[in-house]
């Protein structure tokens, strides 16, 4: 079952290190809390865990229970890519497998945390993988795996990291697979700028999340203070 698989993959998490302000350190601050700047995942973020290269702001996110994407402000670089592999998915009722053997058979070539120092700006990575990072968020090296069991599905709900909690989310939101003229214009004029804004944090309402997991979940972890970060004002908790 889904929480068995959780803690069959559990044994690979490395601890997240919460740290105020963390976009302001410098490098050798960074270092000492276990983080260095890296390759820019597909949601615009460099942070990574210097021992499993997962993206810190990511991570907050998945660990926030939140699945969801724009593909209009995914970063450029992956922007193409994965609207390939959309055009190639099934898609279907969230509870439901999104069956694409075509794309699962094969690995794809993709951007990763090893682009920063690889020849090569892309490598092999499995479409359940690629899609996870789309849709939750750049786990690194990391493994993903399918809780369905359907080696041909790619609905990103049926996967999970070691950064998932017990109960996935009842819908993918934000859920926007195609691109939108207007939508990319205001993304490019949004780049443009010296100080970007965080147009995901603006555009979206909060989502819901599976009312079995909210019954046990506190409001609050002041360890890490995991729930009040900028995803949980971005997509809500």
């Amino acid at each position: 079952n889904y929480t068995k698989r959780i803690n069959e993959i559990a044994s690979v998490l490395t601890p997240f290190r919460y740290v105020a302000n963390i976009e302001t350190l410098s490098e050798a601050q960074l270092n000492c809390h276990g983080y260095y700047r890296g390759f820019i995942c597909p949601h615009g973020h460099t942070i990574r865990d210097k021992s499993y290269h997962w993206c810190y702001e990511c991570v907050r996110k998945i660990s926030n229970n939140n699945c969801g994407f724009d593909i209009n402000y995914i970063e450029g670089l992956y922007r193409h890519r994965l609207l390939s592999i959309w055009n190639k998915i099934p898609v279907g009722d969230f509870d439901e497998c999104w069956e694409a053997p075509a794309l699962t058979t094969t690995r794809i070539r993709f951007p990763s945390y090893r682009s920063a120092t690889s020849k090569n700006l892309a490598e092999n990575i499995s479409a359940h993988k690629v899609i996870y990072q789309c849709a939750w968020g750049d786990v690194g090296k990391m493994v993903v795996t399918r809780t369905c069991g359907n080696k041909a599905c790619l609905n990103p709900l049926h996967m999970v990291s070691s950064w998932n909690r017990s109960f996935p989310p009842l819908e993918i939101h934000p859920f926007d697979h195609s691109f939108d003229p207007e939508k990319l214009m205001h993304s490019a004029d949004n780049n443009l700028k010296e100080t970007p804004e965080p147009i995901m944090n603006t555009k979206y309402q909060h989502t819901i999340q599976h009312p079995l997991l909210n019954k046990n979940t506190p409001d609050y972890d002041d360890t890490q203070e995991l729930y009040h970060g900028s995803y949980a004002q971005e997509f809500g908790t």
